[in-house]
Formats: C-alpha cells, structure tokens, sequence
C-alpha cells in the first residue's frame, strides 16, 4: 500500500483522497475508520466541562449510578450508563472487565493471572484493576491472547 502524507498551512481541513482498483477487508477497515463520527466525550468535573478523545481514558467505572472517567492525572464523571459507552466505543480498544468497569486496553503494562479464576490489570500510570472472572475471556479475546 502506497501512503503519502503532506503538511501546510494552506490546508483548512484534513483531506483524505483513497484510490484502489481493488476493496480489501484492510482498506474497508480504514474506511470505515475515517467515515466514523466525531469520537469526542464530553466529561465534567467540579469547575470544567470538556470534550476529550478516548485515547487519554484509562477506564471507566459506574460507582452509585454514576459514571466516572479516569485519565492519567485526573477524574471527571459523564452522561450515560457503562452499557452505552461500551456499544459506542466497541470498535475501540475498550473492553468490560466488571460489571462496573470498562477499560481501555492501551494503557494496560501488564497482566496477571489470580488463582481464583480472576486476573489483575497494571496500568500504564501504576493502578491495579480486577478483571472478573466471568470477563476474562472477552479481555483475553480483545487484547489477543
């Protein structure tokens, strides 16, 4: 596959111009990338509302009806239930591993197994996670084991 890229000011907007002679499953994933929606949250904390790219999250978690989003440094809650940020971001590198928590596999360090069926996450920032037992055969499907 050929890739060209060019950076100048005297572009407004990214522009993307494919051309093949024939669709593969690799391009139609890239397609399909490029057409998705805006991938932005919009998360709040005590004084800010912003919008932020999932890539920054770490995980989410539901505590007392409440979403909580954790990034490397801070904590902010969002609209919307678990159940609805995991089918929005499925595609994505997030996985369920409790019924309260979803991560995102990209800011994983390290595994390890427990002996009662379970397993420990290692953040990239130094957090330990518990992934249930019950979801551990989707984490090991999503990050390839």
């Amino acid at each position: 596959m050929k890739l060209t890229l060019t950076q100048s000011s005297q572009y407004t907007e990214p522009e993307v111009d494919i051309r093949w002679a024939e669709m593969t499953p690799r391009l139609q994933k890239v397609i399909d990338l490029l057409q998705k929606d805006d991938p932005l949250l919009t998360v709040r904390s005590d004084t800010v509302t912003r919008r932020i790219h999932p890539d920054t999250i770490l995980y989410f978690e539901s505590v007392d009806e409440k979403t909580f989003v954790y990034v490397e440094t801070e904590v902010f809650t969002c609209e919307g239930k678990l159940y609805e940020i995991e089918e929005r971001l499925k595609d994505g590198p997030f996985v369920r591993i409790s019924k309260s928590c979803i991560l995102n596999i990209d800011w994983l360090e390290s595994v390890k197994v427990l002996l009662n069926g379970k397993m420990e996450a290692l953040l990239k920032n130094g957090e330990k996670l518990i992934i249930n037992r019950h979801y551990v055969p989707a984490f090991k499907r999503k990050f390839g084991l």
